[in-house]
C-alpha cells in the first residue's frame, strides 16, 4: 500500500473512533461522584460505587470504571471517602409556612420543657422581657410530652400577662389558647358564631369565653401579629435552610402558605433558587390558585388543594367509630369521653369539590385520620366517579386509622396515602392507653399494607409538628417503637429499602414529580445528599444518626455542614 493511501487510512480509522467515542460518552460530566456506595432508589434498588451530573441532571449511574470514562478536562471529581450519596428527601407534607409562623414563639414544648413548673417558668420569663402592649406567642404545649402540664384559664392567663395580649399554641396546632386581651384586640367574644366543621371558641355554663380555640380554622384572627410578612420572611428563610440540612430538596407544603411571590424570593440565594417547593392551596388561598397547572418551573409549583374531612385525635376531633376513652389525659385535653369526633365535609360537599378540582387538573389532599373519616371519605371518592387529570388525583393525609379495608379501597379508587408516622413514637402510649384503647392503637397507620397494595406510601413529619428529619421517620417506620419502647402494630413494619422509597421516590410520585425527581437515574434532576453512613447497612436503632453533610439541587451545591469538633 502506497504511503499516502496509509496515511489517510490512518486518518479515516482515528475520525471513526473518535466518533464513536463521543456517541458513547457524550459531552464531558460537570461533577463525578465516587468512593462511596450510591443508592439509586431506583425500581431494582440498585447500588452502585459513581455517579455523574451534568447540566443539572444526572448523566449516568454505573461502576468507577464506567464513570470514570466519562470524565473531562473541566470535570470536578468528587471522593466520597466512603460516605453513601443517595436522593434528596422529598417532603410529601410538611408546613414551612406554620414552621416559620411559631418560630416567631416562644418554645414551651415537651422537647424543652419536660415538666409544668418549666414551662411556666419559661413563659413568666417571656412575658417579663416583651414590652407592654406587644403580643406574646408561646407554643408546644402537649400533655403527652409534658405529662404534669396544667393550661391555664383565660383569667388566669389575664393576671400571668396583665399587660399583654397572649396566645398559646399546642405541639399538635389543633388547640389554642388565649387571654382576654388577645380576644378583644382579635374582635372575638361571647357572641362570636363559632366558624364550624369543628373548629369552635369555648364558652363556660354562662357562655362566656374559657380561654380555649378549638382548630386552626377559629384560631386565625388571633395569629395575625405572628403572621406578618415583615416578620415572617426571614424566619421562612430559615426553615428552608433547616429542610436542606436535613437532606430535603424539595418540600410540599400542605394548606396555610405565604403567598407564592414571597416563597419563591424566599428560596432564591444570589438569584438562584435553592430548595424545590410544591403548594396546596387551601379554599381561602385559592387567589393564589392559577387558571391550570404550570409545570414550566421546576422550583416552584402549585399542584392542587388542601381538604379537611376530620380533624386530630388529641382535641377529640378525629371522626372515630371508637369512642374516645375517660381519662385523665382525655379530660385535660378536653376530649369528652365516649365522643366519636365528626366529619368537617359531608358527602356531597365532598363529591362537589373533588368533581370540580380534579376537573381542572388539580390534585386533591385530604386530611383524614380517623377509621371513620377514612371510610366516609373513600365513598365520597367512589360517588365522585371517575376523576379527570394526571395520577394520583386525590392523596389522603395522615390515616392514623386507616382501616385495612380501606387500604384495598385506596388501591381500586388510584388513592394514595401519606402517613403521619410519628403518631407512634411520641403519642403511641398515649393513644393506646388514654385516648382511643389499646385495640384501637394496634391498628393505626398500616404503612407494610399500603406497600403490599402498590399505593406508594409516603411517610411525613407534619413540621412544625415534629422535626422534619427523613432518618428519624424512616426509624420509627420501622421500628414502630413508642416512647415507652411499646411496639405499636408491629405487624405493619417495613424495611430499610421500603421506608426510603417512602422518603424519596413515593414523594415524587405523589407530587406529580415521578418522571424529574425522587431517584438517582440518568435523566432526572441531580437532587442529592451525601450521608455519613449507609442506611442499608445500618441497624434501626441507630438509623436516626445518620447525618446529613452536602446537598445538591440541579447539581449545585446547596448545604454543606458545619465542621465537627
Amino acid at each position: 500500500m502506497y504511503p499516502h493511501k496509509q496515511l489517510r487510512l490512518r486518518l479515516l480509522l482515528c475520525l471513526v473512533a473518535t466518533l464513536l467515542s463521543a456517541c458513547t460518552q457524550g459531552p464531558e460530566p460537570d461533577l463525578i461522584f465516587h468512593g462511596g456506595p450510591v443508592l439509586t432508589v431506583n425500581a431494582k434498588d440498585e447500588v452502585v460505587s459513581a455517579l455523574a451530573v451534568r447540566d443539572g441532571v444526572v448523566q449516568a449511574v454505573g461502576s468507577d470504571a464506567e464513570i470514570m470514562a466519562l470524565r473531562g478536562a473541566r470535570t470536578e471529581v468528587i471522593d466520597l471517602q466512603g460516605k453513601a450519596l443517595m436522593p434528596g428527601f422529598v417532603g410529601a407534607h410538611e408546613h414551612p409556612t406554620l414552621s416559620a409562623v411559631f418560630n416567631g414563639a416562644v418554645d414551651l414544648s415537651g422537647f424543652t420543657h419536660p415538666t409544668n413548673a418549666s414551662v411556666w417558668q419559661g413563659f413568666r420569663d417571656a412575658v417579663a422581657k416583651a414590652p407592654k402592649g406587644n403580643w406574646v406567642y408561646a407554643g408546644g404545649l402537649d400533655p403527652i410530652l409534658t405529662p404534669d402540664l396544667r393550661i391555664p384559664s383565660r383569667k388566669e392567663l389575664d393576671a400571668l400577662a396583665p399587660d399583654n395580649p397572649v396566645v398559646l399554641v399546642s405541639q399538635t396546632l389543633h388547640s389554642f389558647w388565649a387571654n382576654s386581651k388577645a380576644f378583644e384586640l382579635a374582635g372575638i367574644d361571647r357572641n362570636t358564631p363559632d366558624p364550624g366543621h369543628g373548629a369552635y371558641y369555648q364558652r363556660d355554663a354562662q357562655g362566656e369565653l374559657t380561654g380555649f380555640v378549638a382548630e386552626t380554622r377559629a384560631a386565625v384572627p388571633l395569629m395575625k401579629e405572628l403572621k406578618s410578612p415583615l416578620r415572617l420572611y426571614g424566619r421562612y428563610v430559615d426553615v428552608l435552610d433547616g429542610l436542606l440540612a436535613h437532606g430535603f430538596t424539595s418540600v410540599a407544603s400542605l394548606g396555610y402558605n405565604v403567598p407564592p411571590l414571597m416563597a419563591r424570593v424566599a428560596a432564591s440565594h444570589q438569584l438562584q433558587p435553592r430548595i424545590r417547593q410544591f403548594f396546596y392551596l387551601v379554599e381561602n388561598e385559592l387567589q393564589y390558585l392559577p387558571t391550570a397547572p404550570d409545570t414550566s418551573n421546576p422550583f416552584f409549583r402549585v399542584l392542587g388543594v388542601k381538604l379537611w374531612h376530620d380533624g386530630s385525635p388529641y382535641t377529640g376531633s378525629m371522626y372515630s367509630s371508637v369512642p374516645y376513652l375517660d381519662t385523665p389525659l382525655g379530660r385535660t385535653l378536653g376530649i369528652a369521653p365516649g365522643s366519636h369526633g365528626e366529619a368537617m365535609l359531608t358527602e356531597p360537599m365532598l363529591v362537589e369539590k373533588l368533581k370540580r378540582y380534579t376537573a381542572q387538573g388539580w390534585q386533591v389532599a385530604i386530611h383524614s385520620q380517623g377509621d371513620q373519616s377514612n371510610r366516609d371519605v373513600l365513598q365520597a371518592i367512589a360517588a365522585a366517579g371517575p376523576l379527570g387529570g394526571q395520577a394520583p388525583t386525590v392523596r389522603m393525609e395522615h390515616g392514623v386509622m386507616l382501616p385495612l379495608d380501606g387500604v384495598q379501597r385506596m388501591a381500586a379508587l388510584g388513592v394514595t396515602p401519606s402517613f403521619h408516622i410519628h403518631h407512634i413514637r411520641y403519642y403511641g402510649d398515649a393513644l393506646a392507653h388514654s385516648i382511643i384503647g389499646l385495640l384501637a392503637a394496634q391498628q393505626t397507620l398500616p404503612v407494610r399494607a399500603a406497600f403490599e397494595q402498590g399505593l406508594q406510601p409516603t411517610l411525613h413529619a407534619d413540621s412544625p409538628m415534629f422535626p422534619p428529619k427523613g432518618f428519624a421517620l424512616m426509624q420509627t417506620a420501622m421500628n414502630r417503637a413508642t416512647s415507652s419502647g411499646a411496639k405499636l402494630n408491629a405487624t405493619q413494619s417495613i424495611d430499610v429499602q421500603q421506608a426510603l422509597r417512602a422518603m424519596t421516590i413515593h414523594g415524587a410520585y405523589q407530587l406529580r414529580l415521578a418522571t424529574e425527581t425522587g431517584s438517582l437515574e440518568p435523566g432526572k434532576w441531580a437532587d442529592l445528599q451525601v450521608v455519613t453512613r449507609n442506611p442499608y447497612k445500618e441497624p434501626v436503632e441507630s438509623l436516626a444518626t445518620i447525618a446529613t453533610e452536602q446537598v445538591y439541587v440541579g447539581g449545585k451545591l446547596k448545604y454543606t455542614a458545619a465542621p465537627g469538633p
